[in-house]
């Protein structure tokens, strides 16, 4: 009885929490400012509920910064180009993907879901309205990824799609969408 009560509980459901660091590759594609990846860094917690040994749910919590820069934004926005606009651009979020799991073998897993992303710090100038904000404050984008899995640690790459315009200049002409590439590390704590 023992032996049957343990298996029963093994097959159960559980849950696991974890830290995760990474380098992360942001750009935006769009007029007015800069096309290529730019290094940032990001960070935070995640869950993972296992149903069974190939299929999880990991919700995550992270905040990243994203680096960019802006390029002939004053061609694009003439009427509302701050004459004294830098080239770099600093913001951050608080990301809140929800990531299905697949694992292949117990060393390797495939990850995809929805992402959506708070903006928390828009350190930016680009127009001369100053009660207005050049990025949306939120994005909802798509993820997919894979990792290896070596006992509480993983490896991951990650490739994350804006599908929201995140323009919010002027007359908002011009869409801008956001892509990350994230490599990094997650350990499982609990």
């Amino acid at each position: 009885m023992i032996g049957l009560v343990h298996a029963q509980t093994n097959n159960l459901p559980q849950w696991h929490f974890g830290v995760k660091a990474d380098l992360n590759l942001y750009n935006i594609s769009g007029n007015g400012v800069a096309s290529g990846y730019t290094a940032g860094v990001a960070g935070g917690v995640y869950a993972e509920h296992t149903f069974n040994s190939k299929w999880a749910i990991q919700p995550e919590l992270t905040v990243s910064q994203n680096n960019t820069k802006q390029k002939d934004f004053q061609t694009y926005y003439p009427d509302v180009a701050n004459p004294f606009l830098a080239d770099d651009i600093k913001l951050a979020y608080i990301n809140v993907p929800i990531m299905l799991k697949y694992n292949v073998t117990d060393a390797f897993s495939f990850l995809v879901g929805p992402q959506y992303s708070f903006l928390i710090v828009d350190a930016e100038s680009l127009w001369t309205s100053h009660e207005n904000k050049s990025f949306k404050s939120g994005e909802f984008a798509g993820a997919a990824g894979a990792q290896f899995n070596v006992k509480r640690v993983s490896i991951y790459g990650r490739f994350t799609q804006g599908f929201s315009n995140i323009n919010n200049v002027a007359d908002g002409r011009y869409t801008w969408r956001a892509s990350h590439i994230q490599l990094g590390v997650a350990v499982r704590v609990l």
